[in-house]
């Protein structure tokens, strides 16, 4: 189970990359422009993937910069998305690397109550939702749908179908 989870997982972190890549950055969706769509979905992903007490966030991080309720007066750029990517595929990768079988299913600290595999799980959902509007907007700009990435080796597909 915990290899098939890691390989989703890297699945799933390759579509933060090509969401960053492929979107508007600045395009709005619901008064908020698509980089702090993005941005929400991996500060969400970073604080609760690898649970709470592995958090470490970006460090442009500023009040409110994850909240989708509270317009931000910070720019946050492509390079600084990409540069916060690597930083949470990088502590992941390694977090489920030594991830075992029977640490799945521990509820894991400061995780209310959650296992570890429904704190991944969690994220799974959330960061689906997110980049899938982001993804709908980018669609609906260039009439090209971005390649949503299943596994690992689907990194190696290029940005669109």
């Amino acid at each position: 189970m915990s290899d098939v989870l890691r390989d989703m997982t890297y699945g799933l972190m390759d579509n933060f990359r090509r969401t960053i890549l492929t979107c508007d950055l600045n395009r709005k969706l619901y008064d908020q422009p698509l980089w702090k769509h993005i941005y929400h979905a991996m500060y969400w992903f970073d604080y609760w993937c690898c649970t709470p007490q592995n958090f470490v966030g970006a460090n442009f991080h500023c009040d409110n910069l994850h909240s989708l309720d509270i317009e931000s007066d910070v720019m946050v750029t492509q390079e600084d998305l990409l540069k916060y990517y690597d930083s949470i595929k990088s502590k992941t990768y390694d977090y489920l690397e030594n991830l075992t079988e029977d640490m799945l299913n521990e509820v894991a600290e400061n995780c209310d109550n959650k296992s570890r595999f429904e704190c991944i799980l969690g994220q799974f959902r959330h960061t689906s939702f997110h980049l899938g509007n982001v993804n709908a907007m980018t669609i609906e700009d260039t009439d090209n749908w971005s390649y949503v990435s299943a596994r690992e080796k689907d990194y190696t597909q290029d940005l669109f179908e």
